[in-house]
């Protein structure tokens, strides 16, 4: 069977820390409350949820967002939005309920079969937010609400284009290597911080050295010589804004999440595909899942 002709988009990947470490009941809470954030982030973007197309992955979403939209708008106001729908979620639910993402941005060709994306940028993406330094910062970013890794080709091209709003000196790279043992590299920051704690301010060994080597030291508060330095505490947390219910949508939770084809998951997963229906409710309608390679 002759592949269909890919599309070009700029690809998001949302992860919920410590999500499989939660209650099941406070699981089902954040994947229903996961979608009321991202509605908030998008629209403050200038998106709605309906003109992307979304796949739902449990412990976490992955969005394709349409080509023409403006990289510098959807990396300053996504990452403010999610900033802002965290620290009112913060306000509402204690820590067994508290989310924390891991977020990431990419462009890149996907092909679609029906319900099925297939694409070597999403599966490096995948890599990006699921690497161990960019889990370490936002472990040792105590008071943060997120960490955001975008690639080199977006760091490259609006990141370090200076552009209003998005300020280069946040953003440190995150060195490592792939089980395939390629290296790799994306860049971080953490909203709030100067540059995210943990990360080396000058890299200046190798992806692989870097690994055998342990990586940043630790995940905990002694962060002394690296790029971020420590985390200090936690201050008072600023004004909370309201959040409307941009959908009025109603979430099926699924058991499931999304394979993509590609290496980035690990078993067996169900994928529940993200619908909007004529009478403007939201749902989650599983599908077959793809293949693993």
């Amino acid at each position: 069977m002759v592949a269909p002709d890919p599309l070009s988009h700029w690809i998001v990947l949302l992860d919920i820390e410590d999500f499989s470490l939660r209650p099941v009941t406070a699981q089902a809470t954040l994947h229903e409350e996961l979608y009321h954030v991202v509605e908030f982030a998008l629209a403050r973007a200038g998106l709605d949820l309906d003109r992307c197309l979304v796949q739902d992955r449990g412990d976490g979403v992955l969005i394709l967002v349409p080509s023409g939209t403006s990289p510098t708008r959807l990396l300053r106001e996504l990452v403010r939005g999610l900033e802002d729908a965290l620290v009112e979620h913060r306000g509402k639910y204690n820590d067994d309920h508290r989310m924390r993402l891991r977020a990431g941005l990419h462009q890149g060709v996907v092909i679609q079969r029906g319900e099925r994306w297939t694409s070597d940028a999403i599966n490096d993406l995948a890599r990006l937010v699921d690497a161990k330094p960019v889990k370490q910062v936002l472990a040792r970013a105590r008071r943060a609400h997120l960490v955001l890794v975008v690639s080199e080709e977006i760091h490259r091209s609006v990141v370090l284009g200076r552009f209003p709003g998005i300020d280069p000196a946040a953003y440190l790279p995150a060195d490592f290597v792939t089980k395939h043992d390629e290296p790799r590299r994306g860049w971080v920051t953490v909203p709030g911080y100067p540059a995210p704690p943990g990360l080396p301010a000058e890299p200046g060994e190798s992806p692989r050295d870097r690994e055998r080597t342990g990586g940043a030291s630790g995940t905990g508060d002694d962060a002394g010589g690296v790029g971020g330095g420590a985390d200090t505490g936690s201050p008072a947390p600023p004004p909370m804004p309201h959040i409307h219910d941009v959908t009025g949508s109603q979430i099926v939770v699924g058991d499931g999440a999304l394979a993509v084809s590609g290496d980035y998951v690990e078993g067996d997963k169900n994928v529940h595909h993200h619908t909007h229906g004529v009478d403007g409710t939201v749902g989650l309608r599983r599908v077959a899942p793809t293949d693993g390679s």
